[in-house]
């Protein structure tokens, strides 16, 4: 019998991503509320559940910048992001309530972020015995990885073209096991969250050290000890230097402290972010926005793969199909109106040629 599968979905990530992408729309509600942020987030958790296929459903949203507990610990954290525009707030300010009206299980822990219901989302999950794909882009999420828990990083490919990344992949990747993974990101640093790294030591030296030392705590043994030869065969002696120094020691420090993931929020339970959603509920929910999404949801709603989805290949990012050696290109149904579907009928008839 199939392990069930819990899909934890990193709200904030994916509604970011969403409102850069889709801005150029300008789609907004009869209000004049922008909503294509809105719209984009639900067509991700529409996609994501059509290629995984699993049994539930969660998404995360950070607590409010003022709440934030690694904020207090360290002011600095993401403090050079620039100001978000009014159409993004409005939009993230929505998506949890819009979400949950639609049948959706949301959670904004207090003081903490999306990340940290992820992690707190694959422990409940192995707990129960079912397995679990965060889908995110957030690169610190790598950190989760196990024979339990997989991510889905979101890229340019969209859901269909980003990769699935298992023990095996995030070796191939990085060079490092999933449980070395935080001790990396400390070393490298997060630019995006306004965590500098140990100088010098970019992601090919700080995999070296792991795969030669295990852990960062062992790297600093070594350097405690008179060592630094051993360190600098690896990484070279100015990065082992700068390594050693008091700055290094204490961004890695920093870096260790706040990359550290919440795993015990305490969440609803499983049961009650079973799938499929409520068709008339989620369609409810998205004509009070003037959100209009038709056959794209059955993933969600439990309907069956509707004729123009076939199969799809996956992980291989932005791809562009081989024309056959006739040029004849078959269009994608359902068309618009009568004239195209002619049109397709004919592609496919190969009585049309389309270039």
């Amino acid at each position: 019998m199939p392990v069930p599968l819990l899909l934890a979905v990193d709200g904030n990530s994916l509604l970011h991503r969403a409102h850069h992408a889709m801005s150029q729309g300008d789609l907004r509600d009869a209000d004049g509320a922008p909503i294509w942020a809105l719209k984009g987030l639900i067509s991700f958790l529409a996609t994501a559940s059509a290629r995984l296929r699993p049994d539930a459903l969660v998404v995360g949203f950070d607590c409010a910048a003022g709440e934030s507990v690694r904020r207090g610990d360290y002011d600095g954290y993401k403090a050079h992001r620039p100001e978000k525009s009014e159409d993004l707030c409005l939009q993230l300010d929505a998506a949890p309530g819009f979400l949950a009206a639609a049948g959706v299980t949301v959670v904004v822990p207090k003081g903490y972020e999306a990340d940290d219901v992820m992690a707190s989302s694959a422990r409940a999950a192995r707990k129960h015995g079912w397995q679990a794909t965060v889908v995110t882009s957030d690169r610190d999420m790598f950190a989760l990885v196990d024979q339990n828990t997989s991510v889905l990083r979101v890229m340019n490919g969209g859901i269909d073209g980003s990769p699935l990344i298992d023990p095996q992949g995030l070796q191939a990747q990085y060079g490092v096991r999933p449980d070395q993974y935080k001790d990396f990101a400390a070393l490298r640093g997060d630019a995006s969250d306004n965590l500098p790294g140990a100088f010098g030591v970019g992601p090919k030296r700080a995999a070296k050290l792991l795969a030669e030392f295990d852990t960062v705590e062992r790297v600093y043994e070594i350097l405690d000890e008179g060592r630094e030869d051993e360190v600098a065969t690896l990484i070279g002696p100015a990065a082992t230097a700068a390594l050693a120094g008091e700055e290094a020691r204490a961004n890695v420090a920093r870096n260790q402290h706040l990359m550290e993931l919440r795993r015990d929020l305490r969440l609803p339970k499983i049961a009650t972010m079973a799938l499929p959603l409520d068709q008339d509920r989620l369609q409810g929910t998205l004509r009070a926005r003037d959100i209009r999404l038709g056959g794209s949801l059955w993933s969600l709603t439990g309907g069956e793969p509707p004729s123009w989805y076939g199969e799809r290949v996956y992980g291989q990012g932005p791809r562009r199909p081989a024309a056959p050696p006739d040029r004849v290109i078959t269009l994608p149904r359902p068309l618009g109106n009568r004239a195209s579907r002619k049109a397709a009928a004919l592609a496919d008839a190969g009585q049309m040629s389309l270039f």
